[in-house]
């Protein structure tokens, strides 16, 4: 509030940063973006068409195959993708109808991109192929093949060429005279009483009326607080958070939280916003998910001082920081959902808003219109940390290679596109991974694992039996067992290569490191001993490095839980009277077998664990398979009484 009248001492001309700003953007944005032709990318179309079509006449030519065989070999091969039933069709065309559909698909394409094709313009161009193949003459399945390989083959040709159209925007921004406000001599700037808004302090700082340079007791003060907070924190780290003391990453994004809470504080203050506005709490929400709410606590402490620094050594502003922060971090500590961020900011507001309105009173501060717009912004605070915090979430996790609990929640959800295609196309490897997954969870929980990622981690550890589903026992329901018709040795290469094809899908659905160890880490170097054997008894004379997994052996307790668990689960299904003793006898079998092979020699899972990873598998697993009572036939036991009874009446 101005407490007096302040009048322009002198006649001024000042530049007003907010009009040049808005009148550069708006020339900026009249410039329209610059495409360049791509020639490669009409290369690489021609290239795909052409090899789609080779593909399809080689494999046409192939003898030997079934025709789901061919058609998968041409899928394969094809460089494109086809679907099946494409894939089928193409291998029933003539080869004149091939050639003539070949032709038609380069000419169609060389046709479409030949004008110019962008990123957002793929779909309009892919129905314009179509079109134009409907009317090149092609019918049937020729039509169908020559459609799906255009459209795969199909690619934007335009691209933006980013650095030209923003050197063309830069231009036009410098071509745009700043706005020149003049102040006369006289001018009253500000009356008494007035709210000083923006445009005040720019005349005022035109006319040299504020702007008070630093003294240097205030930077050497602040300095040596700056310098006692950091040898806190490095102690504190040290002394009751060592894994983040000795894990970089930590300590990275730690630091990176800290200084992006200063630099938003700082921000708010530059600006000259209110105050109340800082977000404070995002830092110790953040960390309090991604790190430890131990550290958010301490965090917030350290960032409430620099918030007070900055905000010119003001108490006030400290406390309501510290306050909307400590509330922040009890709100988030039992989170599921993303959303759950949302919830906890409106928690911030509402405590900053509080804050504000005490610290407000002991001020003597007049409820309105002062306290009542300070505590709408502390509660507009909390809602911009709940947006702050699920916008920068997903980028903090991806960037340090950290899964929240809320990350591992979503990839448990059923209907997440990988499950669904597991449950559709391998239902039996799903309902064996739920199991495993109960099983690997319970036996987590009692060694103090993390119980959560061994559940998710255990749902895709055998994503990749999903190209080949038949080829595993649990998925062979009504059809015959395709290794009765294969070399052991062929059957070994192919039962190993689900877990390559684990990783591909796992990198082609975005899956986090964490949970895509679990894929080759939960077979380690195991041997395949069934087809192993089969190779013996054929007298192949096989070499037992040909028949193991490539590993490696798992590195965390979480995934070497699933290694047992995979295995547990399997071998107890196959007891004939699965009673507690023999389950018992069968895990710890299992157990020895693998300690014995060192397959858990790289992991830290105590001797002490193993007997409860045990103990916790025989417990579920007697639960699963516990006898069954068998009920007595209601129809056969009581035909006799009914004879009897008909007889009497006669």
């Amino acid at each position: 509030m101005a407490k007096k009248d302040i009048e322009a001492p002198r006649t001024v001309d000042y530049i007003d940063p907010e009009q040049t700003a808005i009148r550069r953007r708006i020339a900026a944005g009249r410039v329209e973006p610059v495409y360049r032709e791509s020639p490669d990318a009409t290369a690489a179309a021609r290239t795909a068409v052409t090899t789609a079509f080779e593909a399809i006449a080689r494999v046409h030519a192939m003898t030997g195959l079934t025709e789901a065989e061919r058609a998968t070999r041409l899928r394969q091969q094809a460089g494109v993708p086809l679907s099946p039933a494409v894939a089928a069709a193409a291998l029933t065309l003539a080869p004149a109808a091939s050639v003539q559909a070949r032709a038609a698909t380069l000419a169609t394409v060389e046709r479409v991109m030949g004008v110019g094709v962008r990123m957002e313009q793929l779909d309009e161009a892919r129905e314009q192929l179509r079109e134009l193949l409907r009317a090149s003459g092609l019918t049937g399945r020729a039509l169908a093949v020559a459609s799906a390989v255009g459209q795969a083959a199909l690619r934007a040709n335009l691209v933006l060429d980013r650095a030209f159209t923003q050197t063309l925007r830069r231009e036009a921004e410098e071509a745009v005279e700043p706005v020149r406000v003049r102040i006369l001599r006289g001018e009253i700037i500000v009356r008494r009483g007035d709210r000083i808004t923006e445009t005040h302090l720019r005349k005022l700082e035109a006319l040299g009326l504020i702007g008070v340079p630093t003294s240097w007791d205030i930077v050497l003060g602040t300095a040596v607080v700056i310098a006692l907070l950091l040898g806190l924190t490095a102690y504190y780290l040290f002394q009751y958070q060592p894994e983040i003391w000795r894990t970089n990453r930590y300590l990275l994004l730690w630091s990176l939280l800290v200084i992006l809470t200063v630099l938003l504080a700082r921000a708010v203050v530059s600006l000259r916003l209110n105050l109340n506005l800082i977000p404070a709490a995002a830092g110790s929400i953040l960390l309090t998910v991604l790190l430890r709410p131990r550290l958010a606590l301490f965090s917030a402490a350290v960032l409430s001082i620099l918030i007070g620094l900055i905000a010119t050594s003001d108490l006030r502003t400290a406390f309501i920081a510290f306050t909307g922060s400590v509330v922040g971090v009890y709100a988030i500590r039992r989170i599921s959902h993303r959303t759950d961020l949302i919830v906890a900011g409106l928690k911030v507001g509402l405590a900053t808003a509080a804050a504000v309105i005490a610290t407000g009173l002991l001020e003597r501060q007049p409820v309105y219109p002062a306290m009542v717009v300070d505590a709408s912004s502390g509660i507009f605070n909390g809602v911009i940390v709940g947006l702050f915090s699920i916008g920068i979430m997903p980028y903090l996790e991806n960037l340090f290679g950290l899964v929240t609990p809320i990350k591992l929640l979503e990839l448990s959800n059923p209907a997440h596109p990988l499950l669904r295609r597991l449950q559709l196309e391998a239902p039996g490897t799903y309902h064996h991974s739920v199991i495993v997954g109960n099983l690997a969870e319970a036996a987590a929980e009692a060694i103090g694992a993390d119980a959560l990622l061994v559940r998710v981690g255990t749902y895709y550890h055998d994503i990749g039996k999903i190209r080949r589903p038949v080829f595993f026992v649990e998925n062979q329901v009504g059809v015959d067992n395709p290794h009765e018709r294969m070399a052991p040795s062929l059957s070994a290469l192919t039962v190993a290569a689900h877990v390559r094809d684990g990783l591909e899908l796992a990198r082609e659905y975005g899956l986090p490191r964490v949970i895509t160890d679990f894929i080759p880490e939960h077979h380690g170097t195991m041997l395949m001993t069934y087809f192993y054997h089969q190779a013996l008894e054929r007298g192949d004379q096989p070499e037992p490095g040909a028949y193991r997994y490539e590993g490696p052996k798992p590195q965390t307790r979480e995934t070497a839980i699933v290694m047992l668990a995979d295995a547990v689960e399997a071998a107890v299904r196959t007891l004939p009277r699965p009673t507690p003793d023999r389950i018992y006898e069968v895990v710890r079998r299992i157990v020895h077998e693998r300690l014995e092979d060192g397959q858990l020699d790289e992991c830290d899972l105590m001797f002490r664990d193993l007997e409860k990873i045990a103990q916790a598998f025989t417990r579920i697993l007697t639960g699963i398979f516990h006898p069954r009572v068998e009920y007595p036939d209601l129809e056969r036991d009581l035909r006799p009484r009914r004879r009897e009874r008909v007889g009497r009446d006669r």
